[in-house]
């Protein structure tokens, strides 16, 4: 939100103009922190723009707030007078998933377990060096190194198998999506998902 706005609270988003990517995970996080605070969905304007374009219009004061992701958040905390309003804690996980069909996941195990092993090391080298790989990030991304350096810090790290936590969380999503009318028809998660042989 700018600093100068009068909604100091989610609760105060009612009848407000909200910029986000549609069926993203701030989509998501925008459904829960307006459940959260008691908020209908109904009440609020999405506005379905793309950073960028969100971004400007938040500066612009074409919409009331911005609903994003790092990096652009660490970006817009450095540049204007916004104030976050909540984050995705205890909201929303925010995951990141790397898929393969399931007749490649079966034919090619070990030719997967090659590739997330060098994920996984890449992953750990990015946290251990996040001045270093914000610099090699920035010219390549386009976005300031600053900025990429505190999206980094605060990034969560390491690789692991979908244990049913995290399968129940994307169903959490799905069916929250599904009852916006973003999917046309309901969807269990757990029957995308495959274990690799071992």
């Amino acid at each position: 939100m700018p600093t100068a706005s009068p909604v100091k609270s989610v609760a105060d988003l009612r009848g407000k103009r909200i910029a986000l990517n549609r069926g993203s995970n701030v989509h998501y996080l925008l459904v829960r922190a307006l459940a959260a605070a008691g908020v209908p969905y109904t009440a609020v304007t999405p506005v379905w723009l793309a950073p960028s374009e969100a971004r400007a219009a938040f500066v612009r004061g074409d919409v009331d707030a911005w609903t994003i992701w790092d990096p652009f958040l660490a970006a817009a905390e450095a540049t204007t007078s916004a104030r976050t309003l909540v984050d995705a804690t205890g909201l929303a996980a925010n995951r990141q998933f790397y898929l393969a069909s399931a007749s490649y996941a079966v034919a090619h195990a070990d030719i997967l377990s090659i590739v997330l092993g060098a994920i996984a090391d890449t992953d750990d080298w990015i946290k251990a060096h996040q001045t270093d790989a914000a610099q090699t990030l920035a010219p390549v991304t386009g976005i300031p190194e600053p900025f990429l350096r505190k999206a980094l810090s605060r990034l969560s790290y390491g690789v692991a198998p979908l244990a049913p936590d995290v399968i129940q969380d994307q169903q959490n999503i799905a069916d929250a999506f599904t009852a916006l009318g973003l999917l046309a028809r309901p969807i269990k998660v757990a029957d995308a998902v495959r274990k690799l042989p071992v």
